[in-house]
């Protein structure tokens, strides 16, 4: 009896071979969604083991229709389970590789007035700074958008002097822009808490393109970036770069290097035209921005990028169970304590660990040891559990905090990678620069007279060799 006449003399068989359709077509779109992160090659050697399972089922819907049933039931179960982790993969896949970074610009009141967004706008002023490229046309588009005029939108030539009559209700508007709030930082650190947004508008910066090579083959570069509370919650905005640190990967000499930057770094922003703090590079420009500027001050190329914010850091080490870190110094930040030597600590300690600087005894510098200590200790804390059930898990609970330009199709190759390279990732030496601060007025921002960090003869020179030994083997 051939399958066709069987198919027409049994409703069972038709059960079955409708069944087994399905899960051909399902286990190839699993296949399909598994190859874009580990090759192709899966997808080729794939097909022909799903056409074979499905002739050996065919054949055995002939013979034994009920069994053929049972097994295709027992197959349908393991592929709703792949259906669930591939689901989970792309989800955070697409959450953490979206390399969009954006500008965003609020117009803001005064935290306690009474001003809301459905009202009347014509008897308000709304001030920005004019040496602010784009603030005007930004903020005129912004209130075209919600149909909203207001009496005048007033230039003014500093940004102190904006704040202080947006306080005193001279002006009933501001407009914040990145340069705003990095003006603002200065001004008044608590700026924040006195303002309420009323309107705001996300406004695309350039992708940052990987400088891209086969990771699992060739040396590269990333630079991981930690983002502060200027960027808000939003991960894809910019933000002053609190953590600016060079991790430099051999695969094949299994070497890597981890080399901190400070942020009061003095560097050329190219997106500005000046030279700056490299926490604003970020700030103004984003990610790129960064990228060219630490680039240009030490001549080495950047292949990827990885940044975090405040709120990733914290459900990363709790996402671990807490981590072990090693703290160079005894002393007090905020609420918690730290002891010279190793100290276990969950997210938020976690975060007061890489933040506190004002009581180091070399401020910056010091941090910049222990942000470092604190990644070896994330490392060593996953060496406990290095499966990719566990990298996933932790991805998940960073999908909203966490971006990476490295591309989806690496992400298995940059897990194996890390399993490869935990031993020495737990234990790679910190890099710092030695240097000192200069005060001085800034090149880019009119009347600002800040301190910079600038290395000592040397120390620009010893960061590129150390990258350069590692990814010439």
């Amino acid at each position: 009896m051939d399958f066709k006449e069987h198919l027409q003399k049994s409703n069972l068989a038709k059960v079955t071979f409708a069944l087994l359709t399905l899960e051909i077509i399902l286990a190839l779109y699993v296949t399909i969604q598994v190859s874009k992160y580990i090759g192709m090659i899966v997808l080729l050697c794939a097909i022909p083991v799903i056409l074979l399972v499905g002739a050996l089922l065919i054949l055995c819907n002939i013979k034994k229709t009920k069994v053929a049933l049972v097994l295709e039931v027992i197959l349908m179960l393991i592929l709703i389970v792949a259906m669930v982790i591939v689901g989970k993969v792309n989800s955070v896949a697409g959450a953490i590789g979206q390399n969009k970074q954006y500008e965003v610009v609020q117009i803001v009141a005064l935290k306690d007035s009474t001003i809301e967004a459905g009202e009347d706008f014509n008897s308000y002023v709304l001030g920005y700074t004019n040496s602010d490229d784009g603030a005007y046309e930004k903020s005129s588009e912004i209130l075209v958008e919600n149909d909203k005029k207001v009496k005048e939108s007033k230039p003014y030539s500093d940004t102190e002097k904006l704040y202080n009559d947006l306080l005193s209700s001279k002006t009933q508007f501001m407009v914040l822009t990145s340069n705003t709030r990095s003006d603002l930082s200065v001004i008044d650190e608590e700026y924040e808490d006195k303002i309420k947004v009323i309107f705001e508008k996300k406004y695309e910066l350039e992708d940052v393109k990987p400088k891209a090579v086969d990771i699992s083959k060739e040396p590269f570069t990333v630079y991981l970036c930690g983002a502060d509370l200027s960027s808000g919650q939003d991960i894809t905005s910019t933000g002053r770069g609190d953590v600016n640190i060079l991790l430099t990967v051999n695969p094949n000499t299994k070497e890597v290097n981890m080399q901190v930057i400070p942020r009061d770094t003095f560097v050329y922003i190219p997106c500005r035209g000046g030279s700056s703090k490299l926490s604003y590079s970020g700030w103004w420009g984003g990610v790129q921005s960064s990228i060219d500027s630490i680039e240009d001050k030490f001549d080495v190329e950047i292949n990827y990028y990885a940044k975090i914010n405040f709120n990733g850091l914290v459900k990363l080490v709790d996402a671990l169970g807490g981590v072990t870190v090693n703290s160079h110094y005894t002393y007090t930040a905020g609420q918690y304590n730290f002891v010279k030597g190793e100290n276990f600590v969950s997210g938020e300690k976690a975060l007061m660990f890489a933040r506190a600087r004002k009581m180091l005894p070399e401020n910056e510098l010091s941090r910049g040891q222990h942000q470092m200590e604190l990644i070896k200790g994330i490392f060593r804390k996953f060496a406990e559990n290095p499966t990719y059930d566990n990298s996933m898990a932790v991805l998940d609970a960073l999908s909203e905090n966490f971006v990476t330009n490295l591309p989806e199709e690496d992400f298995y190759e940059a897990f194996e990678l890390v399993v490869k390279l935990l031993p020495a990732l737990q234990n790679m030496e910190n890099h710092t620069i030695s240097g000192t601060y200069k005060w001085h007025y800034d090149e880019v921002r009119d009347g600002y007279y800040q301190y910079y960090f600038y290395p000592n003869d040397g120390e620009i020179e010893k960061v590129r060799n150390r990258i350069n030994a590692v990814l010439e083997g």
